[in-house]
This record gives C-alpha cells, structure tokens and sequence, in this order.
C-alpha cells in the first residue's frame, strides 16, 4: 500500500488532501528528506533526521515533533504500509497552513509534516550511468535540502532528452555535484569529494562512503576538482539514496571512468554489506 500522512492523517497517498494556503504549495517554503527501508527498517535514520533538522534550522522553521517523534511517525508509516521489500520513505516540512504573505506567520501558526511510502524500485547495481554536464544557476544555498528544486527539475529534464539519467552542475570549471545525486571520483586509487560547502548539499550516502573509506583503508581526499579531471578519472561514482552507489560510464556522450573496479567494488560490496548488517536485507 502507497502511504500518504499529512498532519497526523494517515492513510492511502491519493486520500490524503492537502490545505491550499500550505506554504509549500505557495512558496516552496520548506524543507524535505528521503530515506530507504528494508525489511522493515529504515536505513540510516538518525543521519536523515539529522539533515532535515538543520535544514529547518537553516530556514527557521520550528520543528513539527521532535527528532524521536518524527523517527516514531516514519516507522508508523513504513509498517502500516506493509512493504517488506525496498520502501522509499520521504517527508517535508513547511512553515505551516496559513494566509499568503511572504513574511514568516505568527508563532501560534504550527508547522507542517507531510510523510509518503512507496516502494523503492531498486536499479541495476551493475549497470553504469550516462551523464551530461550543466552549468550550476541555483542559488547559493545549496546546502539546505530545500522544496525549491527547479534547478535540478530542469537539469533532470535535459539528462532525461539527452538519454542519460543524471546531470552534473559544475560553477565554471568546478565540479560541485549532481542534479539529484553526489558525485566523488576516484583516482590512483583514492577517493576525492567535493569540499562541503553552501553550494553543496551535505549527502548522507557520500557521508557514508567517506567513512567506508575509512574502514575498508582506502584513501580519500577532500579538494576541488575540475571537469575535465572528471573526464580523466579511473572512476566516476554517482551516490545516493535511492542508486547507494553507481558509477557512470559516459558524460556528454563520452567515455569516462570504468578503470579501477577493485576500488570501487570494495567500497560497494562495504556498503551493502552494512545495510544487510542494519535491516537483514540483501540489495
């Protein structure tokens, strides 16, 4: 069953009804998060929750529940909806139900939760991606996982038309990630990430993976890298919630990557084994 919740109303999505005045329906003002279940469990928990609280700490937007509750309503939702296998579990905040007026509502006006589940369509581990390149317009606050997403929705689009499935923002000749993913490489064996900043959201999956990277004893390093190294890098890896982890073999229709698997399947095979250790569940 598709779950839909909205202010404590639970039940299937499409008999969940929205108010209109929803600040996120007028101004996007709001945030969300995403996360995956397996078995039951919801992967990584804490560290989603923990994003989607700085993110409304970002935009001043008073918490809904606290971090427990909101962890307490997400399992509600994932059980009631009777999924076993993968589940996708997203939820928003906006500053609540309210008049149109683009400054904040008064402090009695409560904030908005909204939580969906539905199941997760995992993808070919196996099968690499194909990028194209977009120059970076958003705006400069990246690292809150804002509902203003037009940017990526048009990024997306054009991925889409090229017949690629991701889009890569780079601000002149520096590389910052991708449309609805991130992006790290790897050369002469070591991992390399983008250096957070304002204009990167902070990924719990590269998060992840920089900590694997630790463990398994794989090098990593923390700098700015050009488009054109992306071009020369022995792998490109493309990381996220849904696709965890997945490496591209092409970008604006030429080859890239697919030159040091052994890195890269260890970091992987790291990877899904942990999740198995989590949740019981096999990807």
């Amino acid at each position: 069953m598709n779950i839909g919740y909205y202010n404590g109303t639970m039940g299937d999505v499409e008999s969940i009804r929205i108010p209109m005045q929803d600040r996120a329906l007028f101004f996007g003002d709001g945030v969300y998060d995403f996360a995956f279940a397996c078995n039951g469990k919801i992967f990584a928990a804490d560290d989603h929750i923990d994003r989607f609280f700085n993110s409304m700490r970002l935009l001043e937007i008073k918490p809904y529940c606290s971090r427990e509750q909101l962890k307490e309503e997400l399992q509600k939702c994932l059980d009631a909806s009777g999924i076993r296998e993968e589940a996708a579990i997203y939820w928003q905040t906006s500053r609540g139900n309210c008049k149109r007026n683009h400054i904040f509502p008064k402090e009695d006006v409560p904030s908005t939760l909204l939580i969906t589940v539905n199941p997760l369509k995992a993808p070919d581990w196996n099968r690499p991606l194909k990028l194209i390149t977009i120059e970076d317009t958003r705006f400069l606050h990246c690292n809150i996982k804002t509902l203003n997403l037009i940017p990526n929705v048009i990024a997306a689009q054009r991925a889409e038309e090229a017949g690629c499935q991701e889009a890569v923002f780079h601000r002149g000749d520096t590389v910052m990630e991708c449309a609805h993913s991130a992006l790290l490489i790897i050369r002469n064996g070591t991992v390399i990430a983008p250096p957070l900043s304002n204009l990167i959201l902070p990924s719990i999956t590269r998060k992840h993976v920089l900590g694997l990277c630790e463990k398994t004893g794989v090098p990593s390093e923390i700098r700015e890298f050009s488009v054109q190294e992306m071009m020369d890098a022995d792998e490109v890896m493309v990381l996220s919630t849904s696709k965890v982890m997945t490496r591209a073999d092409e970008i604006d229709g030429k080859p890239v990557g697919m030159k040091d698997p052994e890195t890269f399947m260890k970091l992987r095979n790291a990877y899904f084994a942990w999740v198995k250790e989590e949740t019981g569940y096999s990807l």
